[in-house]
């Protein structure tokens, strides 16, 4: 863990023009159920500030202008910037250019902080400053509404690549087969952490989510589910006819 290094501005500059092909994410077929029925639920939309912290390409930020009266995207990737500015163009649509690390210029402006699988980095002690920069971001009883990738589901599709394996097959070699399948050897399921090319991301247990936020300063942490198509989990085996992969989708609050 200690030589895990996370994506880096410039590892999200190079992915930028075709972000969608790149990563798996919520956004891609728009915004997702959870999300937009927790928008719904803000009062007064139109007197308050939303931050959408990591907004990379910007997909989130129109749906955020329609509803809130001024909005702030923030990236620490300019490619992204350029590409959200593009998305984006209304008038109370600022555009912010800083590391979710240190969001000092956001404390105590937003009442809605969202943030959708921006917080990504393997080292726990830049998690926890993450975290308690986004509770910072928040006035008080602001919300947060976000969305983390979920290390359960990489363990759920290892039960069901392992089952399919067995069919016909001595033990071992169905476990040797899935864990091939699985790239067993990418994953820390201690950690919670995958790494390919050299770059190591993040995954959440649900529990570790509900204690981090918490940590951090978040009370009222509801924990719920963003469910994947399987023709959506480009990267992993698919399963046409099982329930979905998932990414965790969180509501929590800001101390009054």
């Amino acid at each position: 863990m200690a030589s895990a290094r996370e994506m880096a501005a410039r590892d999200w500059d190079r992915v930028a023009e075709d972000y969608f092909a790149e990563v798996v994410s919520p956004l891609s077929r728009g915004v997702p159920r959870p999300l937009l029925r927790a928008l719904d639920r803000i009062a007064s939309p139109r007197r308050k500030t939303a931050g959408d912290l990591g907004c990379g390409t910007g997909t989130l930020l129109p749906t955020l202008a329609a509803r809130f009266g001024r909005v702030i995207g923030v990236d620490f990737s300019p490619a992204m910037l350029a590409r959200a500015r593009a998305s984006c163009r209304a008038g109370h649509v600022r555009l912010l250019r800083a590391d979710l690390a240190d969001l000092r210029r956001l404390h105590g402006v937003l009442d809605v902080a969202v943030t959708v699988n921006a917080v990504l980095t393997p080292d726990a002690a830049r998690c926890a400053r993450i975290l308690d920069e986004l509770r910072a971001t928040l006035k008080p009883r602001g919300v947060l509404l976000g969305i983390f990738p979920a290390m359960e589901p990489v363990l759920y599709q290892a039960v069901l690549i392992h089952d399919r394996e067995r069919r016909g097959r001595p033990p071992a070699v169905a476990c040797r087969r899935a864990d091939a399948i699985l790239e067993r050897d990418r994953y820390d399921f201690v950690h919670g952490t995958y790494t390919e090319d050299g770059a190591t991301q993040k995954f959440f247990y649900g529990f570790e989510l509900v204690w981090r936020l918490k940590q951090a300063g978040f009370r009222r942490v509801r924990l719920g589910r963003v469910a994947y198509r399987w023709s959506d989990v480009g990267g992993y085996e698919r399963f046409p006819g099982a329930p979905p992969m998932w990414d965790w989708f969180v509501r929590a609050a800001a101390s009054a």
